[in-house]
């Protein structure tokens, strides 16, 4: 009888482990999903600007912090958007001048499924005149 209580004690003690595992399990998950989607949503302002060719993409901040949908049942309500351009030289430091490089930085933020802060993730790349 002894052993029966002790290996359904054991039995019950990883059961309990299990259950609080899983829900850790859906948030490392779900954090994964988001950063996944935010490197689209950069990568896909990125491909937009870089489409319009070196000279038509203007220096400076294209896009202040925004989100990207005012409806809160769209899934982009919880993302949101900032986008810059700046000179560089050809050491990618920035410069005042046109030296022929520019560099689109794209940061989407959203929040963090395990620890419900703010989290970003940044995307760049460099456009040349030629």
């Amino acid at each position: 009888m002894i052993e029966v209580m002790v290996a359904f004690t054991i039995l019950s003690v990883a059961f309990i482990g299990l259950v609080q595992a899983f829900p850790f399990g859906l948030s490392i998950n779900k954090e994964a999903e988001n950063t996944t989607e935010a490197s689209y949503l950069a990568q896909s302002k990125i491909e937009e600007l870089n489409s319009l060719g070196y000279s038509d993409v203007s220096v400076g901040t294209i896009e202040a912090k925004h989100r990207l949908s005012d409806d809160p049942s769209n899934y982009l309500y919880n993302y949101q958007r900032q986008t810059t351009v700046s000179y560089v030289d050809g050491d990618l430091s920035e410069v005042g001048e046109d030296q022929g490089m520019k560099k689109i930085s794209v940061t989407i933020y959203f929040i963090n499924a395990i620890s419900k802060t703010e989290k970003s993730f940044n995307a760049a790349t460099l456009v040349s005149e030629k």
